[in-house]
């Protein structure tokens, strides 16, 4: 039987590329929620709020300079969104090439 190379990740590599994924959907979902005007009264609004703000504490007031609020929301939680999925790329490559099989 001929062999046959299989690309097989970890499942280390699957739960950091779903643990950053998953930090940037919140951040991006916050961002969505800015940017359409969402009831910040709503609970799961100010979840995803809080969520976000606590994930991009770093990021949050980059910009302060930018007077139009929505861009400095796209400007700042963008990098911060960028930042943790490069991060969490960067990482799962260096896991895949870790734990090769």
């Amino acid at each position: 039987m001929p062999y046959v190379a299989t690309r097989h990740n970890p499942v280390i590599v699957h739960i950091i590329s779903a643990v950053f994924g998953l930090i940037a959907l919140i951040i991006l979902l916050h961002l969505a929620f800015i940017l359409l005007e969402a009831n910040p009264g709503n609970p799961l609004v100010n979840f995803i709020a809080d969520c976000a703000n606590w994930f991009a504490w770093l990021f949050k007031d980059m910009f302060t300079q930018i007077e139009d609020p929505k861009v400095r929301a796209v400007v700042n939680y963008g990098i911060a969104a960028l930042i943790y999925l490069a991060i969490g790329g960067i990482l799962s490559g260096v896991g895949r090439r870790r734990w090769r099989d």
